[in-house]
């Protein structure tokens, strides 16, 4: 008669096999319709692949079940927030600046502060640096949270990817909600007059409305809390990855013309702010300290 302990070990490894194949196939569920629902290329791709191929060193050897629904359930969170929480903020705003709601009128201010429209950046273009600029700010809002947020669900680690979503988009939309609906601020083409860096096709009420919404600078905020959560990572490919993509983005915003220097730095302080307030959510160590220990499976 075979014993009790083998069964109940064939057992367990069946029900880990099984729990790893919902929560992957979660997972895959879940990007597939982020990739549809965004139009995503090759090229997202490619770069997303290149990023999660260095999670070996950030592998949660041992995680435990709890982690993994959790993640996955999160995980769902997030992609049902990034779809239709936007819209309604979106929409909130429109209505604002339309009717003329807003406190200030920033655009003349803007204007007048030296330098403040970074022309020392795009005075200058070169066609080829002027495309991959325009690309990575058209992808880098979105993809720059995908990225390590899959990245740490492939590695078991939820405590880390609902870090990553709450120091980005979860805790930055409300955060910043009251600038963008009580404050004037077109973006700096608009202003003064030059053509769209970005070629959206916007008529003047578009132009007028939908688009004065700049300080500060959300593209820069999303960017600088990654990278700060990124500098973490045990992985040093992935942090020097990060950094490079990261800054491109954040110079991205300049060089194609669309905020202002101030509005950057603006995006710097809600994003350092974002993620302390993550950190605080999270229980994570403070800023800057690296993370030191390969396995993470103790604290979920």
């Amino acid at each position: 008669m075979p014993s009790v302990e083998p069964r109940a070990q064939a057992t367990a490894a069946a029900l880990s096999r099984k729990l790893l194949g919902l929560y992957f196939a979660c997972i895959a569920v879940m990007l597939g319709r982020i990739a549809w629902l965004d139009q995503w290329g090759l090229a997202r791709w490619l770069v997303l692949v290149a990023f999660v191929a260095t999670l070996q060193a950030d592998l949660v050897r041992a995680p435990a079940p709890r982690s993994l629904w959790q993640g996955a359930l999160f995980f769902m969170g997030l992609c049902g927030a990034v779809t239709y929480l936007p819209d309604l903020w979106f929409a909130i705003a429109y209505q604002l600046n339309h009717a003329e709601h807003y406190l200030w009128n920033a655009n003349a201010f803007m204007r007048t502060l030296p330098g403040n429209d970074a022309a020392f950046l795009w005075r200058h273009r070169v066609t080829p640096v002027s495309n991959l600029m325009g690309w990575i700010y058209e992808n880098g809002f979105d993809m720059v949270v995908w990225i390590p947020v899959v990245r740490s669900l492939l590695a078991f680690d939820a405590r880390k990817m609902a870090r990553y979503a709450l120091g980005a988009h979860l805790i930055q939309f409300p955060m910043i909600m009251p600038f963008y609906t009580l404050l004037r601020v077109d973006e700096v083409w608009s202003v003064l007059g030059d053509p769209d860096r970005l070629q959206r096709g916007w008529d003047d009420a578009t132009r007028l409305n939908l688009g004065a919404n700049c300080f500060p600078s959300m593209h820069t905020s999303v960017a600088f809390a990654i990278l700060l959560l990124g500098l973490r990572e045990n992985s040093r490919a992935f942090r020097w990855m990060m950094s490079v993509y990261a800054s491109s983005i954040i110079v991205s915003t300049m060089y194609m013309e669309v905020h202002w220097i101030v509005d950057v730095f603006a995006g710097l302080a809600l994003g350092y702010a974002s993620v302390k307030l993550a950190d605080r959510f999270t229980r994570e160590r403070p800023l800057g300290q690296a993370t030191t220990e390969p396995q993470l499976a103790a604290a979920h």
